[in-house]
């Protein structure tokens, strides 16, 4: 899998997070949710119930 762009949208702040490299961490603005990774591998931090994924891959 080769990751394209790692991000996600907070269903709580509508607040869209992307990280673009490794080790980029990033929190939205309310605090519930944050991304890592960047093109090397996708951690996400909260409950799935509070995020919408929008990354996108090619295998």
């Amino acid at each position: 899998m080769s990751i394209i762009t790692n991000k996600v949208k907070c269903k709580k702040c509508g607040d869209v997070i992307e990280s673009k490299h490794r080790h980029d961490f990033k929190y939205c603005k309310c605090g519930a949710i944050a991304v890592d990774g960047g093109h090397d591998y996708l951690r996400r931090i909260g409950t799935l119930e509070d995020y919408v994924e929008l990354s996108e891959d090619v295998e």
